[in-house]
């Protein structure tokens, strides 16, 4: 796992000029904490658009409002945060999705929560890869609990579909153990102890003319949003309050990429083709 360490630095290296440049709308927003520096929207205090935190002692960025829940961000694409979830029988459920579902993120869709100790529901089932192929009931707190799985619906593949919270909140369970993400990047592939939040920036479409916007309609539980992203051959993250769209090298275009398959190979365990 030296290599994961070694990934928040790295992160911070790549991302300083672009972090330098962007400037605009967020302003006051604090964007470095330690040795990290983190991209438009993303940020560490109320003025950033997606506010995330930071544990300088133990150099990492995490989703809620505190570090014991083990939310910890391992990677930033285009289009998700990716967490990693180190299994824990004693994460607290309820805390745990709260934190998981903001105005500006939730969990994709392509999620599986491995959960323990649950109410019976009807997205509550037996997981399909057993949690024994990547839990140590000693490290990870868990004694007897009867380990399950929440499931996405089956109509999940139609247009933007994230979990949904109150279903998720109905199945009562005690503690979130960890998660299991679904990637076909590559290949198929399992990304066991991950879990993938989509993330948005509120409001209609600000992109730079060059760039391609991804609309989100507004929902009973979510305003109106979007994502921006630089068509190939241009660098940038396609906000018109972040770095916009412009030519450049083409590595710089492609750090999300990079870094994501560089996380990816922490945890992909491939499946078979069904």
């Amino acid at each position: 796992m030296r290599g994961a360490v070694l990934l928040l630095p790295l992160l911070a290296a790549v991302l300083l000029p672009a972090a330098a440049a962007a400037g605009g709308g967020n302003g006051s927003c604090v964007r470095s904490c330690g040795g990290m520096t983190l991209p438009y929207p993303f940020g560490f205090s109320s003025d950033c658009t997606i506010r995330l935190g930071c544990d300088v002692g133990a150099g990492v960025v995490f989703v809620g409002g505190t570090r014991e829940l083990g939310l910890v961000v391992r990677n930033f694409t285009p289009r998700a945060l990716i967490l990693k979830l180190q299994p824990n029988c004693s994460r607290l459920f309820n805390a745990s999705v709260a934190a998981l579902f903001s105005d500006s993120y939730a969990p994709a869709s392509r999620n599986a929560l491995v959960v323990s100790s649950c109410a019976e529901a009807a997205q509550i089932s037996n997981c399909s890869s057993s949690p024994e192929r990547f839990l140590d009931r000693n490290s990870s707190h868990c004694t007897d609990e009867s380990i399950r799985c929440i499931v996405p619906p089956t109509n999940s593949t139609r247009g933007h579909h994230f979990l949904n919270k109150s279903e998720v909140l109905r199945s009562n369970c005690t503690g979130l153990v960890s998660a299991v993400s679904y990637s076909d990047a590559g290949g198929p592939s399992l990304l066991l102890g991950a879990l993938e939040l989509d993330w948005w920036v509120p409001g209609p479409c600000r992109c730079d003319a060059r760039a391609n916007c991804t609309q989100f309609p507004a929902t009973r539980t979510r305003p109106e949003a979007f994502q921006c992203e630089c068509p190939e051959g241009l660098e940038g993250d396609g906000f018109v309050e972040g770095t916009g769209c412009r030519e450049g090298q083409y590595f710089a275009a492609q750090w999300y990429y990079c870094i994501s398959l560089f996380s990816f190979s922490i945890f992909s365990e491939s499946s078979s083709a069904s």
